[in-house]
């Protein structure tokens, strides 16, 4: 019988252990390029966090988007028309209603200014609690899903999944804003970039928005990660990520 020396095993277990040990660095560079390797890995690692620097990162490029934004007085201006738009007409209802008076109208539409202080303060901030919110409901919803089916799937790791793959939308939104500037309204990398609202509508075209590449990339991802993080098959994993993505992207384009 062939006995395994104790020291080659203490070497191949190190060994391991550093292979399976995986930076912050290499775990962001691996979601571009690897990312079934890189969420295997993860699953494999003792609990790290390697959501947090991705989100702070998104974070960051959410705020040079909303000061790109903010400096096209053109894009500003007509982003907000249409919402001052959407407003008065739920506005002009509420005062049929008797849930608001004229007064109360008028002056909520004045302090919408795409230069005023209020506009700024929700930009700024929606671009700062933006990731952290989509990171925390994309993967609570996931973990119950993912529950409900008896898959075996550690939090930290389903937030590791959805923060490393923020790194894509953060690429694409930043992109979208260039194109949107460039377009003079806003749009998305996809087929929003080359229709116009007039041509398609206003719901097809928020729709088309919310189907762009940065997106469909972004879900792709997790679907992989949450299939190696939770041990589930990948069909299974995507119909559950695209499955929640669709019924948000339909209920928040086509309903409201």
């Amino acid at each position: 019988m062939n006995e395994e020396n104790p020291a080659n095993t203490e070497e191949n277990s190190e060994q391991l252990n550093q292979h399976e040990e995986l930076s912050k660095a290499d775990a962001m560079a691996g979601v571009f390029t690897e990312p079934g390797d890189t969420f295997e890995t993860i699953a494999r690692t003792p609990r790290k966090n390697y959501w947090l620097l991705p989100v702070l990162i998104s974070a960051i490029v959410g705020l040079v988007s909303a000061f790109l934004f903010m400096q096209d007085n053109e894009l500003a201006s007509k982003t907000m028309d249409k919402q001052k738009q959407k407003m008065r007409e739920k506005f002009e209802q509420n005062v049929k209603e008797g849930k608001m008076s004229q007064e109360d109208v008028d002056k909520t539409m004045e302090t919408m200014n795409p230069q005023g202080t209020i506009f700024k303060v929700f930009g700024y901030g929606g671009a700062i609690v933006g990731p952290f919110l989509i990171l925390f409901i994309l993967s609570i919803i996931y973990l119950v899903i993912l529950k409900v089916m008896k898959a075996q799937v550690d939090f930290v790791n389903i937030l590791n999944v959805v923060g490393l793959s923020m790194l894509i939308t953060a690429i694409g939104s930043l992109l979208s804003i260039v194109a949107s500037i460039l377009k003079g309204d806003i749009t998305s990398v996809g087929l929003a970039l080359v229709l116009s609202e007039q041509a398609v509508g206003e719901k097809v075209y928020s729709l088309l928005n919310k189907f762009d590449l940065f997106s469909i990339w972004f879900y792709v991802v997790v679907s992989i990660g949450l299939s190696r993080v939770a041990k589930i098959d990948m069909i299974k994993s995507a119909a559950i990520v695209f499955g929640i993505f669709l019924l948000y992207a339909i209920v928040t384009s086509l309903v409201f």
